[in-house]
């Protein structure tokens, strides 16, 4: 055999018997024959990893060039005395070789596998610092953004405009659609061309086929519903104050893809820790600074930024109408979200790392995003940082009796962590009344004693008329009370064409009202005292005072009243609650979440297969029911544009089917994450981000039953979700470090 084929390994190099024969009948010095068998060890082991990793890898091995060869000889320094064994049949070579199999199978079982070291490409590592950057600061981005109303959103909101001015959501989603754009865009350069069709890619390892199939399933039923949807204007970029459209969940899913694809290697992670951590930090300093009354989206000179040049007086007008803190996330409850998914990732971080930088500001982002939960008066944001904190110590109390974690020291951390949050939270809650205030009532759910609902209504019956339904009966308008107390309301016309009003009570008789000129109609009968009349002949108006600060509206139409919304137009019928009747006993429970729930429970039997498009669940929910709004908000002009409720909004949006779907996706992880982190963690150094990942994936799921998804904070939980999923899935990290 020529010297150049052996040398180039252009022979049947995999089997032993034929390997050796072609080493004792070349002329090669021993020397050369010890690279040689290094070289084909190197191989066989790359070549196991490969098929043991499903197919993944990033090195090139057929970069046979002697420099490699000549640089691992010089590191084996017992190379003679393994070319002296290899001439004795070759054993030793063989359970070497048996030896690290064994060893890398029992590491992969663990956990993590680090790869061979090898010439990671950059862009890789580029692209996943830019994503991070990008999550870091999306939760920030503000700017101008007026929205013009249509026949269908000025049913729902009024405008003396015409517009509405957006200022927090839909620039964010704006972002996220062109990321997304971005992403596929490179992935498909990177992966057909650079790659060489589909070559190395995580996302084609065996155990990311779940992933993908449940993600397309979810894509695709979400775009099928968008296809249906009687309302194709609110579809792809949602409706206004939620901005979550069609193209902005597809941009969360890209995202979620784009993480597992991109962040398989230690520096990509390590950039992931840095910018989870510092994006916490930061919000936790604007949390404290717009508590302290130095709000970053009412200072001039960030009003510079958030609008253009002509716009500036009006961005210098923003000012927060609310006590509670919701920096640039639009809503406190969606800042409580955010701080919900971060407390536990930057905790489990900052206790990981051996970086004391970074131990320190993890620590710090971790405390500071808790005392903004409080700050924000989300009681589902504090909730769900407890709840995180809770798993989060029963993780680690169960690896110190394991041995995972050093015990002493860690022991001796988190009694000082836990000695300085408790002092912490003791002194403010003895210094600041105010926040004593706001976390007694952030914990009683957004009132600081909590009476029945029997109570509430005899109390709100001394001035109001506690309304238990208002319903259409033929020409007749008829008002229950919660006293079996009943009403009716009957439009009567005159011999000289003049029309007015007659009254009887439950048992048909009429009764007595005194009525002024303008046609205002005072029942005299205490039972009723609370209610008063008004009627207008020339437009055929009815306003009905209750005792409430705004009038209910109808107007007299097609021989029935029918509810005059927002001065625009009438809705033929009256909504009345038909939701399950387990909400139905306190509908202002949870902050009037029951009445929500229940009432789009009601409406899911229509979105079974499909859903009724993104942005739509304004136009379907069951808007207007007086009764009910009366007793949760005190108010009948009340327009509900979100359940409150991340899954009841998908089963709305998409389907009931893809509600299932995203249960499967969030479940699997979740059995993942258990056999990964806690039936058999991985002792490598990436188990606290593993952790991490792991507890705030949930912390977002227990958040997300009492709210929503929304673009200021759903784009960093599916990135975080991405990351984790590859963490938790026992696939390799290749060591770029």
């Amino acid at each position: 055999m020529k010297r150049e084929d052996l040398l180039d390994f252009n022979f049947d190099w995999h089997d032993d018997e034929v390997f050796k024969n072609a080493l004792k009948e070349s002329s090669l010095s021993e020397k050369e024959k010890l690279r040689l068998r290094d070289e084909r060890m190197r191989r066989l082991e790359l070549e196991e990893l490969k098929e043991e990793a499903g197919g993944y890898d990033d090195y090139d091995s057929d970069d046979d060039d002697e420099e490699v060869i000549g640089e691992e000889a010089a590191e084996d320094t017992d190379g003679a005395e393994k070319a002296e064994k290899e001439k004795h049949g070759g054993k030793p070579d063989r359970e070497e070789r048996k030896k690290r199999k064994a060893d890398e199978k029992r590491e992969k079982e663990n956990g993590v596998i680090v790869a061979i070291k090898g010439n990671y490409p950059i862009r890789k590592k580029v692209i996943a610092l830019v994503m991070c950057v990008f999550m870091a600061i999306l939760p920030y981005i503000t700017y101008w953004h007026p929205q013009p109303l249509t026949n269908v959103t000025a049913r729902y909101f009024s405008s003396s405009s015409g517009s509405i001015t957006d200022w927090f959501l839909f620039q964010k989603e704006f972002c996220v659609v062109i990321a997304a754009v971005i992403l596929i865009g490179l992935f498909i350069v990177e992966e057909c061309f650079i790659e060489k069709q589909w070559k190395d890619i995580p996302l084609r390892n065996k155990n990311m086929r779940l992933p993908i199939i449940l993600v397309g399933a979810y894509a695709m039923l979400l775009i099928i519903s968008g296809i249906f949807s009687e309302n194709h204007e609110l579809v792809l970029m949602g409706i206004v104050k939620h901005y979550e459209g069609l193209l902005g969940v597809l941009g969360y899913l890209v995202i979620f893809l784009a993480a597992i694809n991109y962040f398989c290697d230690t520096k990509s992670l390590e950039f992931f820790s840095w910018a989870m951590i510092l994006t916490t930090l930061a919000c936790s300093v604007f949390g404290l600074m717009e508590y302290n009354g130095n709000a970053l989206q009412e200072n001039d000179f960030f009003a510079h930024f958030i609008a253009p040049a002509e716009k500036y007086e009006l961005a210098t007008t923003l000012k927060s109408t609310s006590s509670n803190v919701h920096i640039t996330f639009f809503n406190s409850n969606y800042l409580g979200s955010f701080c919900g998914l971060m407390f536990p990732l930057t905790a489990a971080l900052g206790l990981g790392s051996r970086n004391i930088v970074r131990m320190t500001f993890g620590l710090l982002a971790a405390a500071g995003i808790a005392v903004c939960a409080v700050l924000s008066n989300s009681t589902g944001g504090l909730y769900s940082v407890a709840g995180g904190a809770a798993i989060l110590l029963i993780i680690y109390v169960i690896y110190w009796f394991r041995g995972n974690i050093a015990k002493i020291p860690s022991l001796v951390a988190f009694v000082c962590v836990g000695a300085v949050l408790v002092c912490g939270f003791v002194f403010m809650m003895k210094t600041s009344d105010d926040f004593s205030s706001r976390f007694d009532k952030v914990v009683n759910n957004g009132s600081a004693s909590k009476t029945t609902v029997e109570e509430y209504r005899k109390k709100m019956a001394k001035k109001h008329y506690v309304l238990k339904e208002i319903k259409q009966d033929g020409s007749n308008l008829v008002l229950d009370d919660h006293s079996g107390n009943s009403i009716t309301v009957t439009r009567m016309a005159a011999d000289d064409g003049k029309t007015g009003l007659k009254f009887f009570d439950t048992d048909g008789n009429e009764l007595k009202a005194s009525a002024s000129d303008e046609k205002k109609y005072s029942i005299k009968d205490d039972r009723y005292k609370n209610c008063k009349f008004s009627w207008y002949d020339a437009s055929e108006k009815l306003y009905i005072d209750l005792g409430y600060s705004k009038n209910l509206i109808f107007k007299y139409e097609d021989d029935k009243f029918k509810p005059f919304v927002h001065g625009l137009y009438t809705q033929d019928t009256i909504n009345s609650y038909n939701g399950p009747e387990f909400f139905k006993k306190d509908l202002s429970a949870v902050t009037g979440r029951f009445f929500i729930w229940g009432s789009t429970i009601s409406i899911l039997d229509d979105c079974l297969l499909i859903g009724k498009g993104s942005g739509n669940f304004v136009t379907v929910f069951p808007q207007y029911d007086y009764a009910s709004l009366l007793e949760v908000y005190e108010t009948p002009a009340m327009v509900v544009n979100k359940p409150h409720n991340w899954y009841l909004g998908v089963a709305v949006d998409s389907g009931v089917v893809s509600l299932l779907v995203l249960l499967v996706l969030l479940g699997a992880f979740l059995v993942k994450g258990f056999k990964t982190v806690i039936l058999h963690p991985a002792d490598d150094r990436l188990k606290h981000l593993r952790i991490g990942t792991y507890v705030s994936v949930i912390a977002f799921m227990i958040v997300g039953i009492v709210n929503d998804s929304y673009v200021c904070v759903s784009p960093v939980f599916w990135f975080i979700f991405g990351v984790g999923w590859y963490a938790v899935s026992c696939n390799k990290v290749i060591d770029t470090d």
